[in-house]
């Protein structure tokens, strides 16, 4: 059974209306009442100029996080609470590495022209106060692009965001601290390599070899978000450190239990994420809508006593305080599209980067997702070559080289991915 889907009504002159099921918007466009705007989300616009308009109240819940952020749209009647959208922002992770890779080529840059001393925050932009960094403010961002775009739509009358506390010493260490503790480092910047090897007694902790020069080893390596503390590191001889280096995932389990530490294999730069911008966020929310701030024992006692099931998307229902007739509608996949496209292959035909794109594959399944390469009719693969070929990504799956003459062209989005959830 399809899941109930509302769409989004404009009057003649663009007002905004209250929403109507996707059944009801199709009928109109069939009576020749209503023209297409969009078509996902869907959007019409009625022939005629409605007069008499009773807005009933629509709550915005936010669900912020720092990979993925649920947002809904909870309509306040007198009889029943309506669930009008519901869906789950893509953030980016590739920011950061993109940024020190521009960084590098400007460093290569700037030294073969000729040899100038290095500066640092010489950039206006870099010794502004309040400054985020491009990582942290391009999620804030994208989740204003996706509220912007709703709110060209439906008439939203308030903001409910949840107010995000981590306590990162908490994650690092395992277990809640007293108020002193905060007061006592549990990093040892200045010595932490000397508190790991006394801590180890001075040897190995695979080969258990006393002699020699030591290392210390992240257990959970950097790039996966290890952190450095004493309990994400351990003493090794320089060959086991060789062996478990670029295998820290199969080692980690066997480097914990030899240091006693439950580990932690957790992503601390996505609950960092989470932690900064957040008064940026709520100042921008602000300037749109009045803004609430709620708690995360809210909304988990909310979804508990509503028998909610757990999800970004609804836990953005949940905040909005207003329990739903129902959260069985239709879940939207949402990503903000990058601007700049550095795409060889401009067209193939007729398929465009960014393109919805259906294709059904010799098993029967059917995928829709947007095209993220392209493959010109006659490329080469193996030395032979192959035809028109579509690369695209379904909220399930990516799909490689499906052929691009039984691809069907879906819809074309201009900002932002608007996918279906299965």
């Amino acid at each position: 059974m399809p899941k109930k889907e509302y769409a989004f009504v404009l009057d003649a002159k663009g007002q905004r209306l209250d929403p109507t099921i996707v059944q009801n918007a199709w009928r109109l466009l069939r009576q020749k009442k209503a023209v297409l705007i969009s078509r996902f989300p869907m959007t019409i616009r009625l022939n005629r100029i409605v007069d008499d308009i009773n807005h009933d109240e629509v709550r915005c819940g936010i669900d912020d996080g720092g990979i993925h952020v649920g947002v809904a749209l909870v309509q306040k009647c007198q009889t029943r609470n309506k669930v009008l959208f519901k869906g789950t922002i893509e953030q980016r992770k590739d920011v950061k590495k993109l940024m020190t890779q521009r960084r590098s080529y400007r460093r290569k840059r700037r030294y073969e022209k000729r040899y100038r001393p290095a500066r640092f925050d010489n950039r206006a932009s870099s010794r502004r106060k309040g400054r985020l960094a491009p990582s942290i403010k391009q999620k804030r961002q994208a989740i204003l692009r996706v509220v912007d775009s709703l709110v060209k739509h439906i008439r939203i009358n308030s903001f409910y965001l949840e107010d995000v506390a981590i306590d990162i010493r908490v994650l690092t260490d395992g277990h809640r601290l007293y108020h002193w503790q905060y007061q006592k480092s549990n990093r040892l910047d200045e010595n932490i390599r000397k508190a790991v090897v006394l801590r180890d007694h001075c040897k190995c902790q695979i080969c258990k070899a006393k002699k020699g020069i030591k290392e210390v080893h992240h257990i959970t390596p950097r790039r996966l978000g290890g952190a450095d503390t004493l309990s994400n590191l351990i003493t090794l001889c320089p060959k086991c450190h060789a062996k478990v280096t670029g295998q820290e995932e199969k080692y980690g389990p066997e480097l914990y239990a030899k240091i006693g530490s439950e580990g932690n294999n957790f992503r601390l730069r996505h609950a960092q994420h989470s932690m900064q911008g957040k008064t940026w966020l709520r100042a921008e929310l602000s300037n749109r809508s009045p803004l609430e701030l709620t708690t995360g024992g809210d909304t988990a006692n909310h979804r508990i006593d509503w028998g909610i099931e757990k999800s970004h998307a609804n836990d953005a229902v949940c905040i909005t305080g207003l329990k739903p007739e129902s959260v069985d509608i239709q879940t939207w996949a949402i990503k903000p599209i990058r601007r700049q496209s550095k795409a060889q292959q401009q067209e193939v035909c007729g398929f465009r980067h960014h393109d919805i794109v259906a294709y059904i594959f010799r098993n029967g399944e059917r995928h829709e997702g947007y095209v993220t390469a392209m493959y010109p009719d006659g490329y080469f693969k193996a030395g032979k070559p192959q035809k028109a070929a579509l690369n695209f990504q379904s909220p399930t799956k990516h799909c490689k080289r499906a052929n691009a003459r039984k691809c069907k062209l879906v819809f074309r989005p201009s900002r932002i991915y608007w996918l279906k959830c299965v």
